[in-house]
């Protein structure tokens, strides 16, 4: 049996499961360092290193991380930033309108749309910032459009994302997040780096 063999499915599985969960501990770790704002930047370099030294089994995964950390750090950030700002306002229109602050309840279902957009664009946009060198604008565009061309991946891809969420309140656990968000990169990753993003050449968008 070469099942314990130094290449074998054991060792394969273990090393998987290690490296995954170390990489759910750098996200957590530099996420809370950097008081959310980093947020943006770990979950590229996350997915960088789920896709290309995981999935795709190349390089090291470590030093892939914390080179993509760096050279895609600001790019990433304001991603982010302009992500918080317009969940934040989609929350605050929605509230307003449910709360009866802003009278106009037929903008309810409009803003409601718009976040689930919001939530899609999400879902392609750090996978997307992995594996190209698209500008900001770019990034939102083909973010949009790639979630809408492929809707039933993403509508699966937004309720293992929404799932997780669940998962994380039920249970109640700060510690969880640790598991859950490299568990859940890596089945996005699948799901939409390696099924969707490898058929398209983004060095011509």
């Amino acid at each position: 049996m070469n099942f314990f063999n130094i290449d074998g499915p054991f060792q394969r599985i273990g090393s998987l499961v290690f490296d995954i969960m170390v990489l759910g501990l750098l996200w957590t770790v530099i996420s809370l360092l950097g008081f959310g704002v980093t947020v943006g930047a770990v979950t590229t370099a996350l997915y960088t290193c789920l896709y290309f030294n995981i999935i795709k089994d190349e390089g090291y995964v470590y030093k892939t991380f914390f080179i993509t950390l760096k050279n895609k750090f600001l790019k990433s950030t304001f991603v982010w930033l302009i992500l918080v700002v317009l969940y934040v306002l989609m929350f605050f229109n929605i509230t307003s309108i449910t709360q009866g602050i802003i009278d106009i309840p037929w903008l309810l279902p409009i803003y409601f749309s718009l976040t689930i957009e919001l939530l899609f664009i999400t879902l392609y946009i750090f996978p997307l910032l992995s594996t190209s060198e698209l500008g900001i604008k770019k990034l939102f565009k083909y973010s949009f459009i790639l979630a809408n061309k492929h809707l039933p991946s993403t509508l699966l891809g937004a309720v293992i994302f929404i799932l997780s969420f669940v998962i994380l309140y039920v249970i109640n656990n700060a510690l969880l997040i640790i598991v859950m968000v490299p568990i859940v990169s890596y089945l996005l990753a699948r799901l939409i780096m390696k099924r969707i993003l490898t058929k398209y050449d983004t060095t011509v968008w």
